[in-house]
């Protein structure tokens, strides 16, 4: 017997939505959907339900088609796959609208709550500003920072620390919300810029504290985990080698290996932050001295997600046994030793159609999932 799960997404291209639905359905999950009319990820044949936002969906219609898919579908688990989805789930627990029923809002909250682990920690764990003091008191290293609100607060912080530094703005997704500044002649504009109202305030206030940190120059790693109850149930560690764009964008090309030290800090993360789901935790990794820093946490399904079914870390199917209580044979993470290379598709392919590392290494292409794989190749005519 299958077990209901329920994907949901406001942003209809991400990979990680579109790729997420085969690992679930092959662990056991009866895979729901509900996403933007026309979404990527509803061309995947393991979806097996599929609600539709309005077009522009606000956040009061998104409520009503979620509470609406809940009750159709009753689902065990809902994952976020974007970090529009997971605000709005986290505004349903800790901010409902007045006049959302009891009983509605005690069942959906109920259910949101059991997917995504505690509330008390939903805020600290996605915003940049609160982060870093979150992850210092769990004994997770971070690059030096402090929390600005004009120029001439990150000016003193420059004068300290040196250029570069990196001003982040509370939320952001894929390299928004960032800027790299290499002089104090860059610093007005980048906080004009980080305090403008974007889509993930919600139509709130932007706030005017800023995240400032030092430059640590360095490759991205990312490790993503299956958690339960607040217990990293298993993860795998990727570094990108290749990104696009280059400085900021998600990987096109991965490499797995073992990492104790972001194994140790993520399940640090995840037992002190009380998460549950699925989560994707990326870390600096310096190049003069070889230690990890934390940069964020992502607390949906990310592009990744899928692939550690791939070096034998199945996150769907641990997650799948956790929730069941089935017993679990999946490791917690690969062997010291074990590297692989992979290239995403259709990532990669859409950076550099003639790159060396399609040709060299294993591409993670949906093979068996005809219909998104032409979605995918049509994405080539979008760019």
């Amino acid at each position: 017997m299958t077990t209901p799960i329920l994907l949901v997404c406001t942003a209809s291209r991400w990979q990680g939505t579109a790729r997420i639905p085969r690992s679930l359905a092959r662990a056991g999950f009866e895979v729901a959907l509900l996403a933007p009319r026309a979404s990527l990820a509803e061309r995947s044949r393991f979806v097996a339900k599929i609600g539709h936002l309005p077009d522009g969906a606000d956040a009061r219609q998104w409520l009503h088609a979620f509470a609406a898919m809940v009750k159709a579908v009753n689902p065990r688990i809902v994952l976020p796959c974007d970090d529009m989805a997971f605000q709005l789930m986290q505004r349903l627990v800790l901010s409902p609208p007045i006049d959302l029923q009891p009983a509605l809002h005690l069942e959906l909250a109920g259910l949101v709550r059991n997917s995504l682990g505690d509330p008390k920690c939903y805020a600290m764990s996605v915003d940049k500003t609160l982060l870093p003091a979150a992850a210092e008191a769990l004994g997770v290293r971070v690059a030096p920072y402090a929390i600005v609100a004009d120029a001439d607060a990150t000016l003193a912080f420059a004068n300290t620390h040196g250029y570069p530094i990196v001003l982040k703005r509370s939320h952001g997704y894929s390299g928004s919300g960032i800027a790299i500044i290499n002089n104090d002649a860059g610093i007005p504009q980048a906080i004009a810029n980080l305090t403008q109202l974007q889509a993930l305030d919600l139509g709130r206030a932007p706030t005017p504290r800023l995240l400032v940190q030092a430059f640590v120059a360095g490759h991205v790693i990312g490790r993503s985990s299956a958690a339960w109850s607040g217990h990293e149930l298993c993860g795998v560690t990727r570094e990108k080698v290749m990104r696009d764009p280059p400085d900021t964008g998600p990987a096109t090309v991965m490499r797995y290996y073992h990492d104790p030290e972001a194994r140790a800090f993520s399940e640090a993360l995840i037992a002190g932050l009380g998460i549950a789901g699925i989560v994707g935790i990326e870390y600096v990794v310096s190049e003069r001295t070889g230690e990890l820093s934390l940069l964020e946490i992502n607390r949906r399904v990310t592009p990744g997600s899928h692939t550690g079914e791939l070096v034998g870390i199945d996150l769907s199917a641990a997650l799948h046994a956790a929730i069941t209580g089935a017993p679990s044979a999946i490791p917690q993470d690969v062997a010291p030793g074990f590297e692989r290379i992979v290239a995403r598709f259709p990532q990669e392919w859409l950076r550099d159609p003639a790159s060396p590392y399609l040709r060299d290494y294993p591409v993670d292409a949906p093979w068996d999932d005809p219909d998104l794989f032409e979605a995918m190749l049509a994405m080539r005519d979008d760019t």
